[in-house]
């Protein structure tokens, strides 16, 4: 999986590859008509309004733009956020597809859940994802294949809690607060809870 800093070069990447064949291969009626230009549909879903999320949908659209990917001048971006409702995502997702946008940003995990259910054509770049294996988006981290790429926000997980054993090293028990619905907070968890077994603590 990249790392952050390569998530719009790749994204970028994909679109531009994305944009050249809608250009060659979409007629009048598949691309959005403004001013008489042809613009390429481009879809963001995010899961829920939230400030990290918020700034990751910004990002997408600011960083397209400086390298070209304008919206109203050659691209037109759908930004829809579906309220962290499941059958939200999965509407827009498929309003997606069947508007033939050339390639899906997905925020966070459920999103690109939804999306990688929707497609298995178009690209996807999913951010604010941990870990895209083990929330079945890719068969592996390191060679995702399909057309599913993004960046993951992984935090260093045993080097905070090796952190934390040498601000506190008598330290015997450690609360973990985590949400066990969430596939992301339990990788996390689980990273946490092995990386204390090695030092003894509880």
């Amino acid at each position: 999986m990249i790392g952050r800093r390569s998530l719009i070069a790749v994204a970028v990447a994909l679109t531009g590859s994305a944009i050249v064949g809608g250009l060659s291969g979409c007629g009048k009626e598949e691309a959005a008509q403004q001013g008489g230009k042809t613009l390429i549909p481009i879809g963001i879903v995010q899961l829920v309004e939230h400030e990290a999320l918020d700034a990751a949908n910004r990002g997408i659209v600011d960083a397209l733009a400086e390298r070209g990917y304008k919206e109203g001048v050659n691209v037109t971006i759908d930004r829809q956020n579906a309220q962290a409702d499941q059958s939200n995502l999965q509407n827009i997702a498929a309003r997606f597809v069947s508007n033939d946008s050339k390639i899906l940003f997905a925020i966070a995990t459920p999103a690109a859940q939804a999306a990688a259910n929707a497609t298995k054509d178009i690209p996807i770049v999913g951010t604010a994802i941990t870990d895209f294996a083990a929330s079945d988006l890719v068969a592996d981290n390191d060679a995702p294949g399909g057309n599913l790429t993004g960046s993951s926000d992984l935090t260093p997980v045993a080097e905070q809690i090796e952190m934390l054993h040498k601000v506190l090293p008598d330290a015997k028990t450690v609360g973990l607060l985590y949400a066990s619905n969430e596939s992301n907070s339990l990788i996390q968890i689980e990273m946490a809870e092995e990386a204390l077994d090695e030092l003894g603590i509880a």
